[in-house]
């Protein structure tokens, strides 16, 4: 009994012990390895499940309702056609779910969107503009290496003279004396003429850029502005004017992170080349959307497209690094945080980006006798580009030298609108809905269509003024008679590039009418739906949308479809790039070639599925006609 008795105290005791630990586990917070800085608890990642029918999200009929254009994030620049919806960047589109990474890429649009979801704080709260530079200097902090990059540029040791100069070119377009800007920034009255929209950016520059950021111009020059460095003398650009705000003394209680800088913190002090940056915005290259394709547009033509909609965020981490141009576009070639001019002006700058399939630029400019002079003889590239003499300085054109370069009456100005000349723009090909543009005689010819476009008052230099661009800049080295016949000779073929083209999409059109492609009824067929909700629209978008050649789903397009895009948006445009830079190989085998041997392709699968249609017809109609004469068998 004794026993017994033990045993059921012992048992009652344990259980109450056990309960009581139970307990404490619960209520006692857990230790953070980091305990005293606020963790963020970031919103899980994940991309919506699509409707291979409709190409929606699952439990969505349609996208949603759609907005009046204009309040895009970057509606301060509100020219005409370059508004886009709201729902691309809020947390509840399924078009846009930004993925961590993007806080990097594009710290404008992902903190405004991170910011809805979950109260940011960080570790740099009420930190001063000398405590950065002690803390990044020592060894053992991350960002070390930054820090001596930084150290030896000119932000470190901005002269007096150059630093104030820029700011007072800020402060006349602040004052709206944008003709002063004009000449105190050096930009000449006929390249304002080749590119009027500029005058426009200039005047929203104060809100855009000052207001925005909350700036304050005049504390940043004399002797009390916290940027000024009374021992040396000079003007010190330190971590926290770029990562939160020029000439502040330190980091708020509230800030999202130490966020990374966007084109607008460098255009506080560096106007002109935000004036013009984003004056790419406004040259329209009819049937092209306006501003598009340019560096200014590079984040919306990065999102806004129909793949982005039914493929994971993750995988399009590669397109993000390029395209970021719009919001972190100064960086992409002034590489942080040495911000070196001639890392900028060299080849291997514009490489990271324009390179690959459907855009080999520097493969073409490399392989070509202009790439294989400048790798042999090393340009002088720590030569500001409008004093560069050709033949001596460069004894052959770089990237820049010709896409940055524009002369005018013997005069050269180099400029960051890179479009301004620009005929064919990416080489994909555009159509004209309305025929206004491009007669059905003479369908995707951009020497039509600019010229069109000039005289009905959509673009303000037509194909004549912007080849004469071209001409002014190629005859620097050759003679016009040159430059005039191998600009015939590209331009035509191009054209004649264009007609296989055509004559493909309409061979697909024609078997997708027919019902005779590989899972046609469950494909994410007709207008894209991002590229509708925009009014955007590729020429070739159906029935083989773009999309098809960068997204693996369960509904797959058929190999013919698949060829017929490698054409449009591959083999084409090595044709373009090789011909225009230079570069025989690409342009013949790797391009007009293999532009032949999908034709060859398209037409044999053709035959083939037809073929196939009518044995399958002909199999029917012997399997009803045997049906019949057994029905009739069996009523006798």
């Amino acid at each position: 009994m004794k026993a017994l008795r033990y045993f059921k105290v012992s048992s009652v005791f344990l259980l109450f012990a056990f309960l009581f630990l139970w307990t404490i586990s619960k209520v006692t917070p857990q230790e953070d390895g980091e305990s005293g800085w606020d963790v963020p608890k970031y919103p899980v990642e994940k991309t919506p499940k699509l409707n291979p029918l409709t190409g929606t999200p699952e439990g969505m009929d349609e996208p949603p309702a759609r907005p009046e254009p204009g309040n895009y994030r970057k509606s301060y620049l509100p020219f005409k056609g370059n508004a886009y919806p709201l729902p691309l960047f809020t947390n509840k589109t399924w078009y846009f779910p930004p993925i961590h990474h993007q806080g990097y890429l594009a710290p404008e649009e992902y903190y405004d969107w991170l910011n809805a979801q979950v109260e940011l704080t960080t570790a740099h709260a009420n930190e001063s503009r000398q405590r950065c530079e002690t803390c990044h200097s020592d060894p053992q902090t991350s960002g070390y290496g930054f820090y001596h990059q930084w150290l030896e540029s000119r932000h470190a040791n901005a002269r007096k003279e150059v630093f104030e100069r820029y700011i007072r070119q800020s402060k006349l377009l602040v004052w709206g004396k944008v003709e002063d800007f004009f000449k105190e920034a050096g930009i000449p009255d006929w390249f304002i003429e080749k590119v009027p929209g500029i005058k426009e950016v200039a005047k929203l520059y104060p809100k855009a850029v000052i207001r925005e950021l909350g700036v304050n111009l005049d504390a940043l020059v004399g002797a009390k502005s916290p940027i000024w460095d009374s021992q040396r003398k000079v003007y010190r650009v330190s971590c926290i004017d770029c990562h939160v705000k020029p000439g502040a003394t330190k980091s708020g209680e509230k800030e999202p992170g130490i966020i990374l800088p966007t084109t607008r913190t460098c255009g506080t002090c560096h106007a002109r080349q935000w004036v013009e940056l984003f004056s790419e915005l406004t040259v329209n290259n009819p049937p092209y959307p306006p501003g598009r394709p340019s560096h200014a547009a590079g984040w919306i033509s990065n999102i806004a497209v129909p793949w982005y909609a039914t493929n994971s965020r993750q995988l399009q981490i590669g397109c993000d690094s390029c395209h970021n141009t719009e919001v972190r576009g100064c960086d992409s070639c002034h590489t942080r945080h040495s911000f070196d001019p001639k890392v900028a002006r060299h080849p291997k700058a514009c490489e990271a980006c324009h390179m690959g399939p459907d855009h080999p630029d520097y493969e073409a400019w490399a392989t070509s006798k202009h790439g294989h002079v400048c790798e042999a003889s090393h340009p002088d590239y720590s030569k500001r580009l409008a004093e560069a003499i050709p033949g001596k300085d460069y004894k052959a054109p770089t990237c820049q030298y010709c896409h940055m370069r524009y002369k005018e009456a013997g005069e050269t100005y180099v400029s960051h609108n890179m479009v301004a000349k620009a005929i064919w723009r990416m080489g994909t090909a555009y159509h004209d809905p309305t025929g206004k543009l491009m007669p059905k005689d003479h369908p995707l010819d951009m020497r039509i269509a600019l010229n069109k476009a000039r005289e009905l008052g959509l673009a303000e230099t037509g194909y004549d003024e912007r080849r004469e661009m071209w001409t002014s800049v190629c005859t620097d080295c050759h003679g016009q008679r040159f430059v005039e016949t191998w600009r015939n000779a590209a331009d035509e073929g191009m054209v004649q590039a264009y007609r296989y083209l055509l004559k493909q999409k309409h061979q697909v059109q024609e078997l997708f009418e027919s019902g005779l492609l590989m899972n046609q009824k469950f494909g994410v067929r007709g207008k894209d739906t991002v590229q509708d909700y925009l009014s955007i629209h590729f020429t070739l978008d159906f029935p083989a949308g773009l999309w098809r050649w960068f997204h693996k789903g369960k509904y797959t397009s058929s190999e013919i479809e698949r060829r017929f895009v490698e054409v449009w948006f591959r083999w084409i445009l090595h044709y373009y790039k090789g011909t225009f830079h230079g570069s025989p190989d690409i342009s013949f085998h790797q391009g007009i070639v293999q532009v032949w041997k999908e034709d060859a392709y398209i037409d044999d699968e053709e035959l083939k599925l037809r073929k196939i249609d009518e044995l399958e017809r002909r199999i029917r109609e012997l399997e009803q006609k045997q049906f019949r004469q057994g029905a009739s068998q069996r009523k006798m």
